[in-house]
């Protein structure tokens, strides 16, 4: 029967970590230094044309729309212009500096102090909501100020705002509003020192964020549902260069299947899982076995290999892709002295992207032919109606 055991000790927010180590820390400070966001959660997005499913690394998919505005139109990077309700309306309205058209979204979970880091990158300059090139001081017709300085820099005023919303299914949902150069938890269970969240008002804008207790608010481990972050940036009003944006932050789901097999002869094979469906084999004779093991995850294994209880280590199959099968072969002796047989094949690997370990066991029986006492064949049946029918046949000839 198969059995997926995942060690207890990689429970929730370990089993997650990526395997591949960040190139660069994440510092909350609005800027986007080389390669500080390479290690992120990319991993099983199928809508972007230019995505392999299996990566770690760059950026998540974007869906055009959030909070309301959900679209079925998806990008890789979302396109310059595309802002407002309709998504058809351009940056501003006096220039295309303006800093509230979601370019990319980015996210990285870092288990070993469960937070969760996310970045957005827009067209332009974050707090330039006139897209004229600057930040005013004083509040202008189109909402521009640079606001009290704050947590979260200045350049954004009471006019500009930049809201995240994650959510799981069957968990609650948090809304993150930053606004006047500061912060405030509109929805969900966390205390504002949970959060920590800067801008950058120059060119090329970025929004930082990181969130902290991310394990007691959503479930974090393999095989869990994604998290659903959607981003909101632009004014308080309908204004030119508002934007919503949702990404999907996918966990990865790593199983395997072993299924092994006993023959007499190395060509036909029983799959004997009870004593009593067992094949019968010879004593003395030899006897084989097949380990199939198969990749039944969404995610790539690596560290691959086979065991057995009785017979000890089997193979090393290395690498195994997704729906991928691989088979192991071994053979042995069937004893002199018959006694019913067992063994358990496992197998067992590792999750290439969550360095979650998986495995799986089935077993294989024969059985084999009873020896009499003193080595004298033992009767069967038929061969005991046999000999009974021809001592008769003997004895009638000699009364004839």
């Amino acid at each position: 029967m198969k059995q997926m055991k995942i060690v207890l000790a990689m429970c929730a927010a370990l089993m997650l970590m990526i395997a591949i180590p960040a190139a660069s820390a994440i510092t909350v400070d609005g800027e986007k230094s080389t390669d500080e966001w390479n290690d992120n959660w990319s991993y099983g997005q199928v809508n972007g044309t230019g995505y392999d499913i299996y990566d770690v690394g760059d950026r998540l998919e974007i869906r055009q729309g959030a909070f309301g505005q959900d679209t079925n139109t998806w990008y890789e990077e979302d396109p310059k212009n595309d802002s407002g309700t309709g998504h058809d309306d351009s940056m501003a309205q006096l220039g295309d500096s303006s800093g509230y058209d979601v370019k990319q979204i980015y996210g990285h979970y870092d288990a070993a102090n469960d937070t969760l880091y996310g970045m957005s990158t827009v067209y332009g300059i974050p707090g330039d909501l006139d897209g004229d090139g600057s930040i005013d001081t004083d509040c202008s017709e189109y909402g521009d100020c640079v606001g009290d300085e704050g947590p979260a820099g200045t350049g954004m005023g009471d006019l500009e705002t930049w809201k995240i919303r994650i959510s799981q299914d069957g968990n609650p949902a948090v809304t993150l509003r930053i606004q006047n150069n500061n912060w405030t938890v509109e929805q969900g269970p966390l205390a504002y020192d949970d959060v920590e969240a800067v801008f950058s008002p120059t060119e090329d804008g970025v929004y930082e964020i990181s969130i902290n207790g991310v394990s007691e608010i959503w479930d974090v481990g393999p095989c869990q549902p994604d998290l659903k972050v959607e981003v909101y940036a632009g004014g308080l009003d309908d204004a030119p260069g508002e934007d919503t944006a949702t990404a999907f932050i996918r966990l990865p789901c790593p199983d395997i299947m072993i299924k092994k097999y006993v023959s007499p002869d190395n060509s036909t094979w029983y799959d004997a899982q009870t004593q009593a469906s067992g094949p019968i084999l010879d004593n003395s004779s030899d006897v084989y076995w097949r380990y199939n093991v198969t990749n039944v995850g969404d995610e790539p294994l690596v560290d691959v290999n086979v065991t057995d209880n009785k017979e000890g280590f089997i193979c090393d199959i290395g690498d195994l892709a997704v729906s991928e099968t691989e088979v192991c072969y071994y053979s042995g002796t069937v004893p002199d002295t018959c006694v019913p047989y067992s063994n358990v094949g496992t197998t067992n690997g590792i999750g290439l992207i969550s360095g979650v370990p998986v495995n799986d066991s089935d077993p294989a029986h024969y059985n084999c032919e009873k020896k009499p006492p003193n080595g004298v064949p033992a009767m069967t049946p038929i061969g005991l109606v046999a000999l009974i029918g021809m001592l008769g046949f003997v004895a009638l000839r000699r009364r004839d």
